[in-house]
């Protein structure tokens, strides 16, 4: 109605002297803790400056918060860009929270050493490449090519099968959980098509099947539809039609129901890295030691000075209208889904 107002979410500037996933990660992590207060998935516009390394960058960063009310979280370990920064945020009195500085105070206190002050993209801070880095290049290779049912007679060797209708996100996340060191095919059910033999020959508890509310599913599709430049082509309205999705989806639901033994995961509204942790949480449970662990474990190995892992490819940001083109908005969530990635 008219009396009704739009809430617009409030910013949180997230500043990095690297890519600033990390903070971007934790905070995405702690908003989770108030969705049910403001019944959104989407509590706060996260809007992400990375590379902040000089002291007059930082300024304007703060300034800019400032006038926006944003409260301000940082991970920075130059000094020169750290000291710019909490000296701005005392001027303009500006909300804060400083995610490193205790951490590594502790850390050096623990190791009885001092930390180099030297961000992970610096040329000497380069990672060497471990067996941990061509293992994540294996999974991925292998990851692109069982994109789409493409290879069954391969799923074998595959860590995860992801089942599900067309669009409901089985590309990103397997491109995702790639990154990490998973090895992992995914397969469309399509009415009619029959079902690859290697379906029921391979480990049946490496199988999860996906699930999405049909009017989600139907937005995404007419999107993806806009962006191909199809929507008068024919067959293209049907192809977003609801009660053709409605049926597709009893489909795959009927399927699971005949295969109780494959977990299934309603990715309605849901980020790409949520279900992915709820996936390998599934997986760890069922298989226990048996389930591969994330790439970017810190392994005894690496004490020995064999470097570590390169942090995984971010998934595609948006732009901040507003903001400086220094500003990169992440989407979560049903922003992943507006954006054409499934």
């Amino acid at each position: 109605s008219g009396d009704e107002l739009c809430v617009v979410p409030k910013p949180i500037f997230i500043v990095s002297d690297c890519t600033g996933e990390s903070a971007a990660r934790t905070v995405r992590a702690a908003l989770n803790q108030f969705e049910l207060c403001f019944k959104t998935r989407a509590p706060a516009t996260l809007i992400v400056f990375r590379f902040v390394e000089d002291e007059k960058k930082a300024y304007s960063v703060i300034e800019t918060a400032a006038k926006e009310d944003a409260l301000v979280v940082y991970t920075l370990v130059n000094p020169a860009s750290l000291k710019a920064v909490q000296t701005a945020i005392k001027l303009h009195n500006v909300r804060s929270v400083d995610l490193w500085s205790n951490l590594l105070d502790e850390m050096e206190r623990h190791l009885d050493a001092v930390r180099s002050g030297v961000p992970m993209t610096h040329s000497q801070r380069r990672p060497v490449l471990t067996e941990d880095y061509f293992r994540m290049i294996e999974a991925v290779e292998y990851t692109r090519k069982m994109d789409d049912g493409a290879n069954p007679g391969q799923w074998r060797s595959a860590d995860l099968l992801i089942l599900g209708v067309s669009r409901c996100g089985k590309t990103p996340l397997s491109i995702f959980l790639g990154q990490r060191g998973y090895k992992v095919a995914n397969l469309p059910l399509v009415q009619g098509a029959p079902l690859p033999k290697e379906l029921w020959t391979m480990d049946q508890t490496r199988i999860v099947g996906l699930t999405i509310d049909p009017q989600v599913l139907a937005s995404i599709r007419r999107h993806r539809l806009g962006m191909m430049g199809s929507r008068d082509m024919v067959g293209g309205i049907d192809y977003a039609e609801l009660a053709k999705i409605n049926s597709e989806l009893q489909y795959a639901k009927t399927l699971y129901a005949q295969n109780p033994q494959w977990p299934v995961l309603d990715v309605t509204l849901r980020g790409v890295e949520e279900t992915a942790a709820r996936i390998l949480k599934i997986l760890n449970d069922s298989r226990g030691d048996a389930s591969p662990q994330w790439v970017e474990e810190m392994y005894g190995k690496h004490v020995r000075g064999e470097g570590i892992m390169p942090p995984a490819v971010p998934l595609r940001p948006l732009r901040a209208s507003g903001f400086s083109s220094e500003g990169e908005v992440y989407a979560g969530g049903d922003q992943y889904l507006v954006e054409g990635l499934y």
